[in-house]
């Protein structure tokens, strides 16, 4: 299926990383008058763009599979009722998928770009919790699942389980710069989106070509730095919550009653959030110290608070 037509397609794209403040960014822009966002909140479409966005292997978000577009006539459905607003699309999957730079440049060869930059150490780290709460993280602890990383990939599991890989930003920033000029994209800090929530309104505001308007209420979310506890059993969970053969079967054998009664016990159980430790982290950053210098070059963005 052909990508949408340039005068189809949104004038801007948050394009990640994950889990380094697209969530808030999404919520301030939808606050503004002059914007507009469809109802689903990561479209996805230029990196599904006919095919699937379920994985091939292992645990998945079944509820942002559901909405992801892979059809072209299902992207432009989500705009048909921008009117005359500034449309954007905000995606974390654009920033790891290899063509999606490509397919927006050339479905809208004007767009404003804003990528996202975050310590991938942290970044990693918070998808791991994440996945931990959602029930899609099958190791409770973060080093097995780095550990089994590159296996999981190789055998088709999700994107966002790519915790080390996806922090390696360099190669992903090059693929913007390729193919859009260097005043279409804006780089912002995550730490910045905590400390200066103002300035980096104005910037994205300057950037996407919108009107001044005050400060969107700023309360933090999907943050996974607030954790106090994590699910005991959170795949149990999911799979009571989320269609499939589970489900249908404690909703054809159990009464509705003793369900209630099930999931309010799982919901009761839980463990402590894990902690990151030093080894860890050391080792994840020195990692990333090879391309250091190449990200602050692309991005301008001083990284001196990140991991060492």
């Amino acid at each position: 299926m052909a990508n949408p037509s340039p005068q189809n397609a949104p004038a801007f794209y948050v394009v990640g990383a994950a889990r380094s403040g697209t969530t808030a960014v999404w919520s301030w822009l939808r606050q503004h008058p002059d914007v507009f966002l469809p109802s689903v909140k990561e479209p996805g479409f230029f990196a599904f763009v006919g095919g699937t966005a379920a994985p091939c292997n292992g645990p998945y978000d079944l509820s942002y599979v559901a909405e992801v577009a892979t059809d072209a006539l299902d992207y432009d459905r989500l705009y048909a009722a921008k009117g005359g607003k500034r449309a954007g699309d905000v995606s974390p999957i654009y920033m790891i998928d290899p063509q999606a730079a490509a397919r927006i440049a050339d479905a809208r060869p004007d767009a404003r770009i804003v990528i996202l930059l975050r310590d991938p150490v942290m970044r990693a780290f918070s998808q791991f919790l994440q996945h931990r709460r959602e029930g899609i993280e099958p190791h409770t602890t973060f080093e097995a699942a780095l550990l089994d990383e590159d296996a999981r990939m190789q055998q088709g599991w999700s994107w966002g389980h790519g915790y080390r890989s996806n922090g390696c930003y360099a190669a992903q920033i090059k693929r913007y710069l390729d193919v859009f000029d260097p005043t279409q994209i804006l780089f912002l800090a995550f730490d910045s989106l905590q400390t200066e929530p103002a300035a980096c309104w104005c910037q994205l505001c300057e950037h996407l070509g919108l009107s001044p308007h005050p400060m969107p209420q700023n309360q933090r979310v999907n943050a996974s730095s607030t954790l106090t506890c994590l699910p005991a059993w959170p795949w149990i969970t999911r799979h009571i919550r989320h269609p499939g053969p589970i489900q249908t079967w404690v909703k054809r054998f159990l009464p509705r009653s003793l369900t209630s009664v099930v999931r309010r016990r799982i919901d009761a159980a839980t463990v402590s959030v894990p902690v990151l430790q030093d080894k860890t982290r050391h080792d994840l950053a020195k990692g990333y110290l090879r391309e250091r210098d190449a990200v602050h070059n692309m991005s301008g963005l001083s990284l001196d608070g990140w991991s060492t």
